[in-house]
């Protein structure tokens, strides 16, 4: 019997669909894009994806806000995990006493609002999804890197890169 070709052409192979859309963010002129990719089939939908961007962006901007001094990690404790919680006000402190030697850091960075410009994310698992969130302090362009987790009955971050 005769295989050669039969195989072929069986299976489509192409890119799984991804999430797009715009949230309105009150210090921005204009919305900000969002781009979701998921790695498989399933996981969550269009309404879930835009909400999950909606956390990430709030999630990113009160870290940014906490790390400068302008709030206290508290602000984060039902959005973050203890460890990650930890991480920031370390962070936080570290960063307090860089500026009280950098004057001239704190007057570019401490003072005007977050402003986010682009969020990009990435449905690793079922319960697991990456969030990439870009923004600018001033003329300082900033990104934001969490790792969200469905721990529970709700969404948590647990891992937080700024920089």
């Amino acid at each position: 019997m005769e295989y050669s070709g039969f195989f072929r052409g069986t299976y489509q192979y192409g890119p799984l669909p991804s999430y797009d859309g715009f949230i309105v963010v009150e210090l921005s002129d204009r919305p900000v894009r969002y781009h979701i990719q998921p790695t498989f089939i399933g996981g969550l939908n269009a309404k879930e994806c835009h909400s999950m961007a909606m956390a990430a962006c709030r999630i990113a901007c009160t870290s940014a806000d906490a790390i400068r001094g302008k709030l206290s990690v508290a602000h984060l404790n039902r959005a973050m995990t203890k460890p990650c919680l930890d991480r920031l006000q370390t962070m936080q402190y570290l960063l307090g006493i860089h500026m009280v030697t950098h004057p001239e850091l704190k007057a570019k960075f401490c003072y005007l609002p977050t402003v986010p410009t682009l969020i990009d994310g990435m449905i690793t698992g079922k319960d697991t999804l990456e969030m990439a969130v870009f923004m600018t302090i001033g003329q300082e362009n900033l990104r934001v890197n969490l790792k969200l987790k469905y721990i529970g009955s709700r969404w948590m971050c647990i891992y937080a890169d700024l920089g």
